[in-house]
């Protein structure tokens, strides 16, 4: 993946991970180091550059191994509009976090089960490659 891309990934992560951190924080986390926020908003100052390498070496740099590794072993994902797809990821992680909080909360004795079949589908619906499903 070009610089230009990683770039991308970085500053989308940077802006849009703390919004997903935030629905993770409102009944999960709380930050000891650096907070910032109120009420439903809770994160940290370390998130944004946090998520910012996560979402470059998720989104790019490992997927570009994993094509290295296991070239041309891929499922078609569901969605094929890119920017699509982006959103419905973006919806999607916030869904999957919402709902590990709501599991949790509620002490749901299947909440494993649950959580690794919503992930399942969103592997499905958005990537598709096994490299990634071995990944994850």
């Amino acid at each position: 993946m070009k610089p230009p891309a990683l770039g991308k990934l970085a500053a989308t992560g940077a802006v849009l991970g703390p919004a997903c951190d935030a629905i993770h924080n409102q009944s999960l986390l709380q930050y000891d180091v650096l907070p910032i926020g109120d009420g439903i908003a809770k994160t940290s100052l370390l998130i944004p550059p946090l998520l910012a390498l996560t979402y470059a070496l998720l989104g790019g740099v490992f997927p570009a191994i994993a094509r290295r590794v296991a070239p041309g072993a891929a499922a078609a994902p569901l969605i094929d509009d890119q920017k699509l797809r982006t959103i419905a990821a973006v919806v999607a992680t916030c869904s999957v976090i919402k709902l590990s909080a709501v599991l949790i909360a509620a002490d749901a004795p299947n909440a494993l089960v649950v959580l690794a079949a919503a992930a399942l589908v969103q592997w499905a619906t958005l990537d598709g490659t096994y490299a990634s499903l071995l990944l994850a």
